[in-house]
């Protein structure tokens, strides 16, 4: 298991000083905005080059617009989604994290023949199946994130996602596990790490109240045994609050977690 931190919570006025923050912290792994992400590849891939820090994956930067009834706002989002698992690509990163949709359903309702979930379930299935093959002519992934009751109405749970993947059948789809949304949707964290298996691609950290772990109330340590249990190798990244002080903040965090870590 690999630590990480999404850029935007690094210390630092350029890239160039973020990653070296993060080497001097003793974190593997940054994870990287979408927004602009095109203008800046030949920045981040110098920045990285024997740095010790990798790449990890791509967060935003495209429309979350696979659900929405209109079918050039769905092909706008397929050819931003395309264009980012490339990128991801040119800085040797995993992927791209994918979340289908935030807030209410836009598709309408068209019971007793099929309910909007149904709806929205039947077209993400046929666009993923398209976007993941063309991340396997990347050599990238997309990694379907789960959110919560308060931020989407579809897909919640880990196991929600990892049907859509099995539906999809693709070994160029993955799943994250946000163990934030998770304290909210599962009745238990460990026990739905456990159930992903072999799907679970990648991880997100945060505390309770989305701060940084040790912060809150999750039990980091039941977390990481299961992790350790389903022999997950692949990257942890934090994505959550950092108080003032934020560099010494996020090395106080990652020396709690690594103490946590069961041996292996």
């Amino acid at each position: 298991m690999k630590f990480a931190v999404q850029e935007n919570l690094v210390p630092g006025s350029t890239f160039q000083e973020k990653v070296d923050n993060l080497q001097s912290l003793g974190y593997d792994g940054v994870e990287l905005r979408g927004d602009g992400l095109a203008g800046r590849v030949g920045e981040i891939r110098r920045a990285l080059e024997d740095s010790g820090v990798s790449a990890t994956c791509v967060c935003g930067g495209y429309k979350f617009g696979l659900l929405f009834p209109d079918k050039g706002e769905r092909a706008q989002a397929r050819d931003q989604i395309r264009t980012l698992l490339s990128l991801a690509a040119e800085v040797r990163a995993q992927g791209l994290i994918l979340v289908p949709i935030f807030g209410p359903p836009r598709l309408p309702d068209l019971s007793p023949w099929r309910t909007s979930e149904q709806l929205e379930e039947e077209l993400l299935v046929e666009q993923l199946g398209e976007l993941a093959e063309y991340a396997g002519t990347q050599g990238t992934q997309l990694i379907l994130e789960p959110l919560n009751r308060y931020e989407t109405h579809f897909v919640r749970r880990i196991e929600q996602a990892v049907q859509l993947c099995q539906r999809v059948a693709s070994p160029h789809m993955t799943v994250l596990a946000d163990v934030f949304h998770m304290n909210i949707e599962e009745a238990s964290i460990p026990d739905a790490l456990r159930g992903a298996k072999s799907w679970l691609g990648y991880v997100h950290l945060a505390d309770s109240n989305r701060l940084l772990p040790g912060m809150g109330h999750i039990d980091f340590a039941a977390v990481f045994a299961a992790l350790s249990e389903i022999a997950y190798g692949g990257w942890m990244s934090l994505e959550c609050g950092v108080p003032e002080g934020g560099g010494e903040a996020l090395g106080q965090s990652l020396r709690f977690m690594q103490s946590l870590l069961p041996n292996e």
